[in-house]
């Protein structure tokens, strides 16, 4: 307090930090990009995001690590979006949803290795050989056959909505994707 020429008191209103706020109002700073309230709010959610993430994802530390990582990344982005309510539920809502994606791309990785030879049944160590040079036998596919690959095995499109989104026939698709299958298959050392 301070004291004006008469002898009043006049109150010092001293300047609240990310530490004197709620959650609430982290996720509002957050929203601004202010950065120590993204630290703070970070700092006060890891541990309990991290564990939960790891209940749902398994044992798997580094898919754990990134999806806890794109948890907050994802909070951050949409902060300006939320509307009230509990802040952990919300990221525990964020983290649900990343993981979900997270397993279906893990689903359609394993799909599009089984349906180019079987090869995810291969041991560790050459599954990594395989996946290594995967990007390569698909780039030398044709355009039309890399399309319909690319939008069935690997993005998980289904086959008339592929079709669609490639403007042909049904049957014309499925007749592009076995052709791309078995030269994946031989680009890869498998059976055509």
């Amino acid at each position: 307090m301070t004291t004006r020429a008469r002898g009043e008191l006049v109150r010092l209103h001293r300047k609240a930090t990310p530490e004197d706020l709620t959650d609430e109002g982290l996720v509002a700073a957050c929203a601004t990009a202010d950065r120590a309230a993204r630290a703070l709010l970070f700092e006060r959610h890891v541990d309990s995001v991290h564990r939960f993430v790891a209940r749902m994802r398994g044992s798997d530390e580094h898919a754990i690590d990134d999806l806890v990582q794109m948890t907050f990344v994802t909070a951050f982005q949409s902060a300006a979006t939320f509307r009230g309510g509990a802040v952990r539920s919300w990221l525990f809502g964020i983290a649900a949803n990343l993981v979900r994606k997270y397993a279906r791309t893990e689903i359609r990785r394993k799909t599009a290795l089984k349906a180019m030879g079987g090869l995810a049944e291969a041991s560790t160590s050459s599954d990594a050989a395989v996946l290594a040079r995967l990007p390569e036998a698909i780039a030398a596919l044709p355009l039309e056959q890399r399309e319909a690959l690319v939008l069935v095995d690997l993005e998980g499109e289904q086959g008339d909505a592929a079709a669609a989104i490639l403007g042909i026939p049904a049957g014309t698709l499925w007749r592009r994707l076995f052709h791309a299958r078995q030269a994946v298959r031989r680009s890869l050392g498998g059976e055509p």
